[in-house]
């Protein structure tokens, strides 16, 4: 059975349409009475279901990845429910609550890449992100002096370019590399790129990488 309005509403944000008491708690007795007639009101002044649900939808997924500050999640619902009372809120201006607070820590994206040239990885997400390393392995060992090359391509400008990582892997037979820069101040902005490359790959060896992101 489809929900209404006023339940998909309520399941999001219970408190909706209680009377709030002066230390933040919400009343709930005869003034609750006609609740769902208040958030009726509500949802003809112009909320956006749409944004609710995305919202819902985000919660449940970091709820699920026990991802939730839930202290943060009070403040976004007492924020909501301002929002609501001074006469109802966009998508734009609720997805603009929940970027400011922040409260769902992002997903790791792993991408993949294998060949056998030189040209490994070029990660751009777009938007800005947490660079939170790379696995590389490679099939045979390299030939003396060809070197694996971490580097951001500073969308700034060129003047800002950093080498963040080199190891000469045919030299030592090193067949494994990991980075792991997880809790460390490796962000990015979204005009950042970060190149991953061989300095040469003679023999043609197979080598596979994932690099790891988060998206700020």
């Amino acid at each position: 059975m489809a929900l209404t309005n006023t339940e998909i509403l309520r399941a999001v944000l219970p408190n909706i349409g209680l009377p709030v008491n002066p230390d933040g708690t919400y009343r709930i007795g005869v003034e609750d009475v006609n609740s769902d007639e208040m958030l009726a009101l509500l949802l003809a002044s112009g909320i956006d279901l749409a944004a609710i649900e995305i919202i819902n939808t985000a919660i449940q997924v970091a709820t699920e990845a026990s991802a939730v500050d839930l202290a943060a999640i009070e403040v976004l619902n007492t924020a909501i429910n301002t929002a609501l009372q001074a006469g109802g809120i966009t998508q734009v201006q609720l997805a603009a609550m929940v970027t400011a607070l922040g409260f769902i820590r992002g997903e790791s994206v792993i991408t993949p890449t294998t060949g056998t040239g030189t040209a490994i990885a070029t990660l751009a997400p777009g938007a800005a992100f947490h660079f939170d390393g790379l696995r590389f392995h490679l099939g045979s060992a390299l030939a003396a002096a060809e070197t694996l090359t971490v580097t951001l391509d500073d969308g700034v400008g060129g003047a800002y370019d950093t080498l963040l990582f080199t190891q000469d892997l045919g030299t030592a037979d090193i067949r494994d590399v990991v980075l792991d820069y997880e809790g460390k101040a490796y962000d990015f902005n979204a005009a950042d790129q970060i190149v991953v490359a061989l300095s040469a790959n003679v023999g043609g060896d197979t080598w596979g990488c994932k690099t790891i992101h988060t998206l700020l």
